[in-house]
């Protein structure tokens, strides 16, 4: 069910999209499925405090969510999840386009914070990112891509902190992505 109107386009400031966020979740709590959606959705009033720039991207991406066939409350939770991946797994918006920002909240909506905390690293990766989205423009394929992906980090125990090993697993993994062809993505 689509919704226009998730911001107005003439006056979206970040108050607004916090109020309108509050309102939604006020009507219909059950959105927010389990306690870690209710920690991520405290992190919402953070958005006030980014600075203007931030603020920008932010409301570029509730503009964009507005194109969706999704409901108010879909979109609602993609800056809800994008604000605990802000909060939680301190990623910088600036340093990605809105395509990105969207497929991350997108992959982290239903995440546990220890989820986005043990595999942001990976996830995040910027071509990586990139190369999953130039795969696909199917959510589920993109999401089912990446879950596969961070549960191979998980189970190679790709250590974070090995900067070497961790720039070599997703040069790796992008490699094995550029080579596959669609339907191998699917199986």
């Amino acid at each position: 069910m689509e919704e226009k109107n998730f911001i107005d386009s003439r006056n979206n400031t970040m108050d607004e999209l916090v109020k309108k966020i509050n309102e939604i979740v006020g009507e219909k709590f059950a959105i927010l499925d389990e306690q870690n959606d209710i920690e991520k959705w405290n992190t919402v009033p953070k958005l006030l405090l980014l600075d203007e720039t931030k603020q920008k991207i932010v409301l570029d991406l509730a503009e964009f969510l507005d194109s969706l066939l999704v409901s108010n409350g879909d979109k609602a939770m993609y800056i809800i999840s994008l604000s605990g991946l802000i909060e939680f797994g301190k990623i910088s918006i600036e340093d990605y386009e809105i395509g990105s920002l969207f497929t991350l909240a997108d992959y982290y909506q239903n995440s546990s914070i220890e989820e986005i905390k043990n595999t942001i690293s990976v996830i995040s990766n910027k071509e990586l990112l990139s190369t999953v989205r130039e795969k696909t423009l199917d959510l589920e394929i993109r999401r089912k891509l990446l879950l596969d992906i961070a549960n191979r980090a998980i189970n190679d125990k790709i250590n974070t902190a090995n900067k070497k090993a961790l720039a070599n697993f997703i040069s790796e993994t992008i490699k094995e992505l550029s080579e596959k062809d669609y339907y191998d993505l699917v199986k």
